[in-house]
């Protein structure tokens, strides 16, 4: 009897521990959460004292330039320059038209699967605040920031409804998987047609605009080329195996630098056209190299049996590498993709030093030659610099959730 384990009292449930601890109030929690992370003994309440004093300096520093020191008024008169350049002003419409349909990606994108986090709508609310600063100050027209902010809600708008379709699988959640994939593969089409159906030319994509065109073509292109290149240099034939390693060796052992020459020069008697298109083609060849290797990477990494499994049960081995194969080879090669796809957006600045193109920080040092402003390089040049890290932090928060909801890296 002594050894009977004692009855709990009728009605009384029995939290895990971490669940108990939940229980508690916040008040509570976050002293504990303090002692044991800021202050959990005299060295660690030491370094926190002086990386508070170090981080809060660097914070006044940063304050005292921004707000007191800083001249911003070469973005503020430079907006069109920076963003469009040569772009036509009476085509503007086509530009937010065109970010109000990227938006609208996001929001479907984000409500398909995925979800709003807190950290996403403070970072929203951030950026929101300072393009909005960006385009209302210095006197320019208030229509600006109203379009900027219909887009906001544009995206908002599309994640509620489509968050509100129930998660489980279904003919309404594939009929919305398949819709809005199919928008996001079509989506650099349509936005190349939103912005030139017009009056307006490829070789008025200019600013940021460019920027924002060249990025997505040299990642999706470099998937479209990579992916068969991967599948090639793991084949058993060896002269396609060998041709796709000889691509992607001759391609990675040059620099982008060296590859924009080749758009210069060469491909203008091969295939002729726009320099903007021939930069296209280059970053798309020269990004599939480096992703064509982590997917043969992935490939590498899955165990022998999945390859068997699918031969056991009658597949084809078109059909294992497009049903079992290559889905789960594209999961394992998503950190290292979206690496390469965050370097090659900071590489678009490359066409402005090779290339009679004026992307964003071209422009920006455009903005610097002019008289009035040739003291104030450095505001030029840290607004580029932050808008090249929100568009990477945006790219870098979208793969972490993707990896968190197809659980990549764990077992």
């Amino acid at each position: 009897m002594a050894d009977m384990p004692m009855q709990q009292p009728p009605g009384r449930i029995i939290l895990p521990p971490h669940r108990e601890r939940a229980r508690r109030p916040f008040s509570v929690r976050a002293r504990e959460w303090v002692r044991r992370n800021l202050f959990p003994s005299t060295g660690g309440t030491l370094l926190t004292i002086a990386a508070a004093v170090v981080l809060g300096l660097l914070l006044i520093g940063v304050l005292w330039f921004v707000f007191i020191d800083a001249n911003w008024r070469i973005i503020t008169v430079n907006r069109w320059l920076l963003f469009a350049g040569g772009f036509p002003r009476e085509e503007a419409w086509r530009l937010w038209v065109g970010m109000g349909f990227v938006f609208l990606l996001i929001g479907l994108t984000y409500g398909t699967w995925s979800s709003f986090g807190r950290r996403d709508h403070l970072f929203v609310a951030v950026s929101g605040v300072f393009v909005v600063f960006i385009m209302a100050h210095g006197g320019t027209a208030i229509w600006s920031s109203v379009w900027f902010l219909l887009a906001v809600g544009v995206m908002y708008l599309a994640y509620a409804l489509t968050a509100r379709i129930p998660r489980e699988l279904g003919p309404i959640r594939t009929l919305q998987q398949r819709v809005v994939g199919g928008l996001l593969i079509a989506s650099l089409p349509l936005a190349l047609v939103i912005l030139l159906s017009g009056g307006a030319s490829v070789r008025q994509l200019d600013g940021f605009v460019l920027n924002l065109v060249l990025a997505p073509v040299g990642i999706v292109g470099g998937l479209v080329i990579g992916i068969p290149l991967a599948i090639g240099r793991a084949s058993t034939m060896k002269t396609i195996s060998w041709t796709c390693t000889a691509y992607i060796e001759v391609v990675r052992g040059a620099p982008l630098l060296g590859w924009l020459f080749v758009a210069l020069f060469i491909l203008d008697d091969v295939i002729g056209g726009e320099l903007i298109v021939r930069a296209m083609v280059v970053m798309a060849v020269f990004t599939a190299a480096y992703m064509a290797e982590s997917i043969r990477g992935a490939l590498q990494a899955l165990p022998r049996g999945q390859f068997e499994a699918a031969h056991a049960v009658g597949l084809s081995r078109m059909q294992a590498l497009r049903l079992i194969i290559m889905p789960q080879a594209l999961r394992i090669s998503i950190p290292p993709i979206v690496g390469q796809a965050i370097a090659i957006w900071k590489d678009t600045t490359l066409v402005t030093i090779i290339l009679p193109l004026r992307e964003l920080k071209g422009n920006a040092d455009s903005a610097i030659a002019q008289r009035e402003f040739i003291d104030d390089r450095i505001e030029a040049y840290i607004f580029v610099a932050v808008v090249f890290w929100a568009v990477a932090f945006m790219m870098s928060r979208i793969s972490q959730r993707i990896e968190r909801t197809l659980g990549v890296g764990e077992r």
